[in-house]
């Protein structure tokens, strides 16, 4: 089966404007926090909310996708992405904010297990090198995200959020016009016919769920790693330049892109990649490629942090849409559902890392952190050596046909 570039190219386009919401929310509270008066903890809870709202609770719009024909959660799920962050700016008061960031991440958590799902069937007998396209959407509009808040924020001020509303709306009516395009991507035999869920449920308990169910709990703990190291990055590297090397904000504004930007290449590469050499290699070499990076960010400096930045932000996102196939190929019956762990919940852990992370600066300081965040990579290269290779994964597919 061939791939539907067309149909990819939409989806990932949707992709991308329902994550600059996820890129724009730290900035959009940025211009809040004055003129609400925010302490730092209700900063801190908006983020929460709108984290547990878009990543957390995505395995349950996951197992909703496997259950139900639900295509249409891809345009819905865009637009109420952009709603919730239009009306940031409009919110009268705080638990008004903390609902719109709420209703912000509802739209995302609904619009990846759906949009991952269908990009997959898009993606033809190339599944790692499609969703690689799907996913560097998402990875384009999250790095995108701070600089469109900026952007409308110096428009109008905080009434610029309506922008959103504007971009995820248009989005949505493009998704909505062509959702019949999207759908036909999915094969002859619907995974949500009444028939087919009885099959899927027939097969799926003849099998031996410790071939299942424990390679994906090492995929979630993998994924997890990798997020903590992820924000962990994304979070504390500004605060370094800034509050410990004193450099400028737009010195660590323009590294903080740099190593987003590079992780959008790094899923362009790395899907590709896991269709020649297989998932569990691609997950293994750049975790350990990882190691050194981190192990000489604090202890070089010059045109070589730069280097050291970008190749981090490269190694660590190119296992993104490999570690997603990698789950649907696990729970081939339950593809929202692996969707969902691997885009949602194992993601959105990543805040769990940042916390920790945190509390390691502030009491040995800034660089402290970097220097135990190696110690997450470690982890996840030794859950990875037990995950199953392509050998492995093909007999387990196998014995589903058979049974």
């Amino acid at each position: 089966m061939k791939m539907n570039k067309k149909v990819l190219a939409l989806l990932s386009t949707g992709h991308a404007i329902t994550d600059i919401t996820q890129g724009a929310i730290p900035m959009m509270l940025t211009f809040l926090q004055p003129a609400f008066v925010l302490s730092q903890l209700q900063v801190g809870i908006v983020m929460l909310a709108f984290n547990l709202s878009s990543s957390v609770i995505q395995p349950i719009f996951g197992i909703f996708s496997d259950r139900f024909r639900a295509a249409w959660l891809v345009p819905l799920g865009c637009l109420l992405a952009g709603l919730g962050m239009a009306f940031t700016g409009y919110s009268p008061n705080y638990m008004i904010l903390l609902i719109a960031a709420l209703v912000s991440g509802l739209g995302v958590a609904a619009y990846h297990p759906e949009g991952s799902k269908f990009a997959r069937f898009a993606s033809g007998s190339r599944k790692a090198s499609g969703m690689a396209l799907f996913s560097v959407g998402g990875n384009i509009g999250f790095a995108a995200g701070p600089v469109l808040a900026s952007f409308l924020f110096g428009l109008a001020g905080l009434r610029g959020s309506i922008g959103f509303l504007g971009l995820n709306g248009a989005m949505a009516l493009l998704l909505w016009i062509y959702l019949s395009n999207i759908m036909g991507t999915q094969p002859g035999i619907s995974g949500s016919a009444p028939g087919n869920r009885e099959q899927s449920s027939a097969r799926t308990g003849n099998l031996n769920i410790g071939k299942v169910i424990v390679p994906v709990i090492l995929l979630v703990l993998v994924v997890t790693m990798r997020s903590w190291v992820h924000f962990g990055m994304v979070t504390f590297l500004p605060q370094y330049f800034v509050h410990y090397l004193q450099r400028s904000e737009v010195y660590a504004a323009t590294l903080t892109s740099v190593f987003l930007f590079a992780g959008a290449f790094g899923t362009i590469v790395g899907g590709p990649a896991a269709d020649r050499w297989g998932f569990k290699n691609v997950i293994i070499g750049s975790t350990a490629m990882l190691l050194p990076l981190l192990f000489l960010f604090v202890r070089i400096g010059g045109i070589w942090t730069t280097v050291i930045v970008a190749l981090a932000g490269f190694l660590i996102v190119s296992t993104f849409a490999v570690t997603v196939v990698f789950g649907q190929e696990l729970l081939p019956n339950n593809v929202g559902l692996a969707s969902g762990l691997m885009l949602g919940f194992a993601v959105g852990m990543g805040g769990v890392g940042t916390t920790l992370l945190g509390w390691v600066a502030d009491q040995w300081g800034l660089p402290a952190a970097f220097q135990v965040m190696i110690i997450f990579p470690v982890i996840g290269l030794l859950l990875a050596l037990f995950l199953p290779g392509q050998k492995e994964l093909a007999r387990n597919q196998e014995s589903r046909t058979i049974n």
